[in-house]
This record gives structure tokens, C-alpha cells and sequence, in this order.
């Protein structure tokens, strides 16, 4: 087993009740309920997760079907979508 290394954590005390309850239902150890959490939750940050990457795809496909509906039934409008697209991801970026 690789080498692991004791970290003290303070918790509220309803998330830690809850946790908890999701190990005994789980039935795992409250630390490896803990330790799965923190790996899951590092692996969305990064991007890296399975789930993260399907959900990426299924973006991404979705935005290109859509944009080529849209040149090829209505192209008159396409460029006036992605400058408005642009407009909107800027102003989310700003806020951000």
C-alpha cells in the first residue's frame, strides 16, 4: 500500500454527522469515505474525472450540431449568434 499521511481536519458538526451517516450507509470507514470525497472532488477541479470529461464531450458536441444548424438553415443570423455569444462569455468572465 503506498504511504499515506495523517491530516487533522476540523469540521462543522452537521458535516461531519454526515458524513458520518454516508460511511455507515456506504459502509466504509468515515477516512476512506473522506479520502474518496477529496479525490473526487480534486479530479472535477482538475477537469480530469471520467464524468467531467463525458460532460466536456457532450458540450462540445452539442455546441457544434448546433452551430452547423445554424449555417446551414440560417445563416443570415450566424454571425450575429456568435458575436452575441461572445458578448455574453465576456461579460461572464468579467463578473467572475
Amino acid at each position: 500500500m503506498s504511504e499515506t499521511v495523517l491530516i487533522t481536519v476540523r469540521l462543522p458538526q452537521g458535516l461531519a454527522d454526515a458524513a458520518q451517516t454516508a460511511a455507515t450507509a456506504k459502509q466504509v470507514s468515515r477516512s476512506n469515505l473522506l479520502r474518496i470525497a477529496l479525490e473526487h472532488f480534486l479530479g472535477t477541479v482538475s477537469g480530469s474525472s471520467e464524468q467531467e470529461r463525458r460532460r466536456q464531450f457532450s458540450a462540445e458536441y452539442l455546441f457544434l450540431v448546433a452551430d452547423l444548424i445554424v449555417q446551414r438553415q440560417y445563416p443570415d443570423a450566424h454571425d450575429a449568434l456568435i458575436t452575441e455569444a461572445e458578448a455574453r462569455m465576456e461579460a461572464v468572465c468579467a463578473a467572475s
